[in-house]
């Protein structure tokens, strides 16, 4: 009977794989993960909004899935989960491997949801784009860092919620950094004026010593706008200046990347700066220099101890890494020995770097010591090697040299700052602006029996509020505008879990509430 039971279990299993198929299991897993690049204008090499295009890739679909490949992501998303995170669940590629190996049935198509649309700037309308000229590299048989002064100029300061990076010519935009020149006369300027053609060759930085990091593209990047009440600060009379890295072997290709520029209406935002706190440079590199010899695999460590009187609020991180980097870890150590995650990329891929969002700001105390570790492979066993037989690789520029960066986004903290929440798939309800600012309201008691009770954290502005049951079900709404003290009745309410939110124009306070009744 046991035998028998158990074979039953099998069959049901196998039949259930067996009628799995594109129009209602696959698509809906394709168009959510993956057509956002594979499309026919999309970055990917192939397009997947049809089932034939799904047919066609089936075996490489398959694969990619179920060894991690795709969608990318290198983050692991059990050490820290960000922001807007790529990943399948485990259900999801078991359904596409077997829907692969089963046939890969087409099902009904009607039954298939509709192919999602163009892709949209989910930033919306940038207030300021920035165009650098036509430029043709001539990258022959080595590297070469490009920099474009691109003339802002305010008449007054202003924050920036984001920047983004459009390269003009991926194929040959190995990475962009954008910095901001504050000099009074203009000393990028007077830099390019002196060269000749398109920008000024400039290895490092771009030659101005008080220039400020305001921003990074590189591979894999995406962009999303900070909180309204942070902001990058753009000084009045300044200029952008990019700063473009040209590979060997891009010579006689033309590019011309463009910023675009997305303004923060708080006049009063935190200022929000970008560092590679942790790198490669003694004292932080505690075991370098960062040289790793041929048919080697070699792991590095970074420290940074932060001042005691200096407390954090990290927004994001960014790790930079070469080709021969196989893996890289960062965390903290506060003071009393807990330990603060920042990031774990066991499975470094030059070409999916990120600046990744943290869900919550992550709060460092001072004093804490910031950590990095790294591991550079540089065998044959490594398939990014660049050299064939590998030979000893140094820290340097170059594409085939190496680095370790850790950026961090910061700035310094102010009470409430965990509370706020950047990640809005945390909000089950849609917050309409995504630069409103989340943070966390506190309700008691709870669970609650007769009464949702909190203190109004805002009772001066105009505040409205509304609780949704788990079924999205509006259950209350009032204006509780100068009220100090909010409390609502609920003995009415069926035991269970409601989402309440309290908004007002910039911020969204939101929490969860059981109704327990004795």
């Amino acid at each position: 009977m046991k035998r028998l039971y158990l074979f039953s279990c099998i069959c049901l299993l196998s039949s259930k794989a067996f009628t799995q198929n594109w129009a209602d299991n696959v698509a809906p897993i394709l168009f959510s993960k993956c057509v956002s690049c594979h499309r026919p204008d999309g970055i990917a090499p192939f397009s997947l909004l049809t089932y034939t295009d799904a047919f066609n890739y089936r075996n490489s679909i398959s694969s990619a899935v179920s060894t991690g490949h795709m969608p990318p992501w290198p983050p692991e998303d059990n050490y820290v989960h960000f922001t807007g995170a790529r990943t399948l669940t485990a259900a999801q590629k078991s359904t596409i491997v077997n829907w692969v190996n089963n046939g890969a049935a087409s099902g009904n198509l009607a039954n298939a949801p509709p192919p999602p649309g163009p892709v949209t700037n989910s930033l919306g309308t940038p207030d300021t784009i920035l165009r650098m000229a036509d430029y043709t590299s001539t990258a022959a048989g080595a590297d070469i860092y490009q920099c474009f002064v691109l003339p802002l100029r305010l008449n007054t300061g202003k924050y920036v919620s984001a920047i983004e990076v459009v390269p003009g010519n991926s194929s040959i935009v190995h990475h962009v950094l954008v910095y901001q020149d504050t000099t009074s006369n203009h000393a990028a300027q007077l830099l390019d004026n002196a060269f000749p053609g398109a920008g000024y060759t400039s290895f490092g930085g771009i030659g101005v010593n008080s220039a400020v990091l305001i921003d990074a593209w590189v591979p894999g990047t995406s962009v999303k706008k900070l909180p309204s009440i942070f902001g990058k600060r753009i000084y009045t009379n300044s200029d952008i200046v990019i700063q473009i890295h040209y590979p060997a072997g891009s010579v006689g290709k033309t590019d011309s990347t463009k910023v675009r520029l997305y303004y923060n209406s708080n006049t009063s935002a935190r200022d929000v700066r970008i560092e590679p706190i942790l790198n490669h440079i003694a004292p932080t590199l505690v075991n370098g220099p960062l040289t790793i010899p041929a048919n080697t695999i070699k792991t590095f460590e970074e420290r940074f101890s932060l001042p005691a009187f200096f407390k954090a609020t990290v927004l994001t991180v960014a790790p930079h890494m070469h080709l021969i980097g196989e893996s890289i870890k960062s965390y903290a150590n506060k003071p009393n020995n807990d330990t603060i995650r920042f990031i774990d990329i066991p499975h470094w891929d030059f070409h999916w770097q990120g600046q990744y969002y943290f869900q919550r700001p992550v709060i460092v105390d001072g004093g804490s010591t910031l950590r990095a570790f790294a591991t550079y492979n540089n065998t044959a066993s490594n398939p990014h090697n660049p050299n064939n037989p590998p030979q000893t690789v140094s820290l340097g520029e170059a594409t085939t040299d190496e680095m370790m960066l850790v950026y961090f986004a910061f700035t310094q903290y102010q009470a409430g700052d965990e509370n706020i929440i950047i990640d809005s798939s945390l909000i089950t309800t849609p917050v309409g602006d995504p630069s409103l600012v989340v943070r966390q309201l506190n309700i008691f008691p709870n669970p609650a029996n007769t009464y949702l009770q909190f203190q109004n954290p805002e009772p001066h502005k105009k505040t409205m509020l509304v609780v949704w049951d788990m079924t999205g079900r509006k259950m209350y709404e009032e204006n509780v505008s100068h009220q100090s003290f909010v409390s609502v009745p609920t003995s009415r309410w069926a035991n269970g879990m409601y989402r309440v939110y309290l908004q007002t124009k910039e911020t969204i306070y939101a929490g969860k509430m059981i109704v327990q009744h004795e």
